[in-house]
């Protein structure tokens, strides 16, 4: 399913109404009808209920009047409250404002609601796409008084406070129960805060163009559709053997963080990988031994240092023509030499390619040693490894996370799977939102065994794009599993190995 950005919102509406002649009028008239069939379901077992509709500037307001006059002639009671005086309404919503008016609907001005008892229902038509920056407190005031009546409310397009970018809040949003939404959903439903605030999120369709068919600037953002899921594991042929079922070389772990090297080695045989290599520091093997018992390790010289170095670059090379894929970074450090060895390793691997953690710390604002690579490339940062890779600030990237995206992905012809709420991958103009996972996430080693994930689907020969978002979606999925046991808080990375098999046999096709 697409998502838009606001942005994107806005082209939609003008591609509607300017491109194809499709009247806003008419838009608006369905989408009044549409909340109002919603509100009538909603409030179905309460007896005259009370309703109140808050109405903004702009379309969002115009829905508003829309869904108002239909709820009157249901035979609802109904109240509007404008925060926007008479005569600053405009455009098509002044065409159902004027026909509210006309049936004498009681109406109310001001960013003050009277006193009006509690109502059974609030529909929230303030905001809509059209947040921009902080709410001024008036506006905060009105939105805390909607949240503290505690009744049920339906938000018009997206709860009025949120993002529709980024998913984030300033101060406070309207908390609503359902969010109609029209055309598309808009991403900041399914980013960071986005759910708790949207509630059941309903799409409705009132005339706009099919998405697919429209010439949308920007990235195509979509959910993940789990049909690619069922279409990518299909059960192995009876002949099938170790060798051909994909062969994973990890370069992974130092003195202190072996256990990156080792969640991140049975993350690709969980996922199918028919052999792995797990590169050590000579000095360490036999942590390495002890721990991955059903993959092999190659011990590499280090002086007793616990750390690879520039020194083990051509033994490295050497496992190249037997890996159909490679995973560098999990738990190397950051020692210089160490450094240089990923650097070099980076310009000379001709294998498809899996760059986390460690691994991504040589190439701090400078992707073009990454983009030269002739050979596919999956990188995988969270927001503090994104922030040093492209030169902007965390805050910033969370707060504009599309636009900054969609300005990264203009030139950086790989492949990102971005660690942010929730994980989104990007390869090209396309971008995928995974909704699998949970805040249990938020543990040491479960990015390591991520990228074990993707680097043993990576070998069984999916695209670098598929790999990362399938690999995304299933370590969600294990990890969903594992809470609906355990709980959030007891989760630890090593759970969700246990629990890849359980994911992957839903979907394994006969």
């Amino acid at each position: 399913m697409r998502l838009l950005t606001s942005r994107q919102a806005r082209e939609l509406d003008h591609i509607s109404m300017v491109d194809m002649g499709i009247l806003g009028q008419s838009l608006m008239g369905n989408a009044g009808k549409c909340i109002s069939n919603r509100a009538r379901t909603l409030i179905s077992d309460i007896k005259n209920p009370l309703i109140l509709i808050l109405c903004g500037k702009g379309n969002n307001g115009g829905d508003g009047f829309a869904a108002a006059s239909e709820l009157y002639h249901h035979k609802y009671i109904v109240h509007i409250h404008s925060i926007i005086r008479e005569e600053e309404i405009k455009g098509d919503s002044l065409q159902f404002y004027n026909h509210c008016k006309s049936l004498t609907l009681p109406m109310t001005f001001g960013l003050v609601v009277p006193n009006m008892g509690k109502p059974d229902l609030i529909i929230d038509a303030l905001l809509g796409t059209g947040l921009k920056g902080t709410l001024k407190d008036d506006f905060l005031n009105l939105i805390n008084w909607a949240n503290q009546k505690k009744t049920k409310i339906i938000s018009v397009d997206i709860p009025s406070g949120l993002s529709s970018n980024s998913g984030t809040v300033n101060n406070d949003a309207i908390i609503a129960d359902d969010t109609i939404t029209f055309g598309s959903p808009k991403l900041g439903m399914y980013f960071r805060n986005g759910p708790e605030f949207c509630g059941n999120i309903i799409l409705e369709d009132i005339g706009f163009p099919k998405i697919d068919i429209t010439n949308l600037k920007g990235l195509r953002w979509r959910l993940l559709s789990e049909d690619i899921i069922k279409d990518s594991f299909n059960k192995p042929k009876l002949d099938m053997h170790k060798h051909a079922s994909g062969k994973v070389l990890i370069i992974a772990g130092s003195s202190g963080m072996t256990g990156a090297a080792i969640l991140a080695t049975y993350g690709a045989l969980r996922c199918g990988a028919g052999l792995t290599i797990t590169t050590a520091p000579s000095s360490i093997n036999d942590v390495y031994e002890r721990s991955i018992i059903e993959g092999m390790t190659l011990p590499l010289d280090d002086n007793n240092s616990g750390f690879l170095k520039m020194s083990n670059f051509e033994q490295i090379m050497e496992k190249m023509n037997w890996a159909d894929c490679v995973l560098l970074g999990p738990g190397l450090g950051r020692d210089a030499s160490t450094q240089e060895l990923i650097i070099n390793l980076v310009e000379r691997i001709d294998k498809p390619l899996i760059l986390d953690a460690d691994g991504l710390f040589p190439f701090s604002n400078n992707l073009d040693p990454l983009n030269d690579r002739e050979f596919p490339l999956i990188i995988t940062p969270h927001f503090g490894e994104l922030s040093r890779l492209i030169g902007i600030r965390t805050d910033l990237i969370i707060s504009d996370f599309p636009s900054i995206m969609t300005n990264v992905m203009r030139t950086f012809q790989k492949t990102i799977l971005a660690k942010q709420v929730p994980v989104c991958v990007l390869e090209g103009e396309e971008a995928t939102v995974n909704i699998s996972g949970n805040p249990g996430l938020a543990t040491a080693g479960t990015g390591d065994v991520l990228s074990g994930i993707i680097s043993g689907l990576c070998a069984k020969g999916m695209s670098s794009f598929n790999a990362a978002s399938i690999g995304a979606f299933v370590h969600g999925k294990a990890s969903d599993l594992v809470v609906a046991e355990n709980g959030y808080r007891g989760q630890i990375a090593s759970d969700l190995l246990a629990k890849i098999p359980d994911v992957l046999k839903k979907y394994e096709r006969a």
